[in-house]
């Protein structure tokens, strides 16, 4: 794991994450971008979950939460909440999106 943003005190833009995620930015952009307009949910800024994970995206279908994308140094990583169900209808282009150079 990456160093994470850990900062309550001061909420980043989402210019402010993509910039911290440096090389992993475009990809960033691209999956919130992918998952917002495929899943049709909304973004919203969050540090959800304590000091660990620290500040990311919550993508949310009205008050479902179907995914997190918390930024790290250089990098992100993704906490994925779906049915099994849902998992199995994404998961072929999820994959396509992250592969895609």
């Amino acid at each position: 794991m990456y160093e994470r943003m850990l900062d309550k005190q001061h909420k980043p833009t989402f210019s402010e994450l993509e910039a911290y995620c440096a090389g992993a930015s475009q990809l960033f952009v691209r999956l919130n971008n992918w998952i917002s307009m495929n899943l049709s949910t909304e973004k919203k800024i969050v540090f959800p979950y304590g000091k660990s994970y620290g500040w990311g995206v919550a993508h949310r279908k009205k008050t479902k939460l179907i995914c997190n994308i918390f930024v790290e140094d250089n990098a992100f990583c993704v906490m994925v909440r779906l049915s099994n169900k849902q998992f199995a209808a994404h998961y072929e282009d999820i994959r396509k999106i992250l592969m895609q150079k």
